[in-house]
């Protein structure tokens, strides 16, 4: 996940990093957010986010901390990849199994875009969990993959390195969710890293500096 102080700043910034441009992808009406999407794989993709100057300003704060003055005022300098996204066919039991590790990681909601709706767990206050190194939970309708609708323009996406002074107990969610085959959390200050390549090109996408 990607975000932006708008569109067009995220996808620019990609562009010159990957020479790719992502397509438009959507708009989300209960967040007041669109978005540019490209696959990555079978079931992976990358996605710039960003306030929709169009849409009318949302009952809650947006998600993503798009609404955060601290985060905006990073943004301004660079988009980020500020957080990562991890498929369930059953969030409600992930999050129960996540809990049961002692981390909280949202509740479930309902989510659209177009045709598309999916659940998605979010924080209350819309915060991120451990700065967004622990992933975002989603759960889509079965049978629906949403990368099938995406254009494949050649992006993939290599390791993911995740850092947390909380590792420990990130690393047991992980592992209660079957995730600690894929990736683990190191001791550091928070930080997500991917190392993405289009075609001949490598490049890395980093999250900014946050406080815990």
């Amino acid at each position: 996940m990607v975000t932006a102080t708008t569109c067009a700043q995220g996808v620019d910034w990609l562009h010159s990093l990957s020479g790719v441009t992502l397509p438009v992808g959507g708009s989300h009406p209960l967040m007041s957010t669109h978005n540019h999407l490209s696959a990555l794989s079978d079931d992976q993709f990358l996605e710039v986010i960003a306030i929709d100057p169009n849409a009318a300003a949302p009952d809650t704060e947006r998600w993503f901390l798009l609404d955060n003055p601290a985060q905006q005022h990073r943004l301004e300098s660079s988009p980020e990849l500020t957080t990562w996204v991890v498929a369930t066919s059953n969030l409600e039991a992930a999050l129960a199994a996540v809990r049961e590790t002692g981390l909280e990681s949202g509740s479930p909601v309902a989510l659209t875009r177009g045709d598309l709706h999916w659940k998605l767990a979010l924080m209350d206050d819309k915060s991120l969990c451990c700065d967004g190194v622990f992933p975002i939970l989603i759960e889509w309708p079965p049978e629906m993959n949403p990368v099938q609708a995406m254009q494949d323009q050649g992006m993939r996406l290599g390791a993911v390195t995740l850092a947390h002074p909380q590792h420990a107990r990130l690393n047991r969610a992980f592992d209660a969710l079957g995730l600690s085959t894929l990736v683990n959390v190191t001791d550091g200050p928070s930080r997500i890293s991917a190392t993405m390549s289009a075609g001949s090109r490598l490049f890395e996408l980093n999250s900014l500096t946050r406080s815990s």
